[in-house]
């Protein structure tokens, strides 16, 4: 029972602190100069921590964005930063995408 009261609440804290536009949120009008990090560790769907860090998807990186959503299972890139942050903190060291789950 604790084990699943546990779960519940880690679930609740990835979906409601994602960055997921599956719940509806969308990226900011620019990328933030804070980059957005994923909140879901290598091997798991990946969450980022918040959408708004994110600004839209520029026309010449759209086709880029599109492969690595559909690459990940999703649909669109609707959002972009140029220097976002792995689950370790670490940074990518290359453009990331803020997919569009429907």
């Amino acid at each position: 029972m604790k084990k699943t009261i546990h779960s519940v609440i880690l679930i609740s804290f990835i979906i409601f602190s994602s960055g997921c536009a599956y719940f509806g949120l969308r990226p900011g009008d620019k990328p933030s100069d804070t980059p957005p990090q994923l909140v879901t560790p290598p091997g798991q769907k990946q969450f980022w921590n918040n959408s708004k860090l994110f600004g839209p998807v520029p026309k010449e990186y759209q086709a880029e964005g599109n492969k690595e959503c559909v690459a990940q299972g999703n649909k669109t890139a609707i959002g972009y930063h140029p220097n976002p942050k792995k689950y370790d903190g670490t940074f990518f060291g290359k453009r990331g995408y803020l997919c569009d789950w429907t």
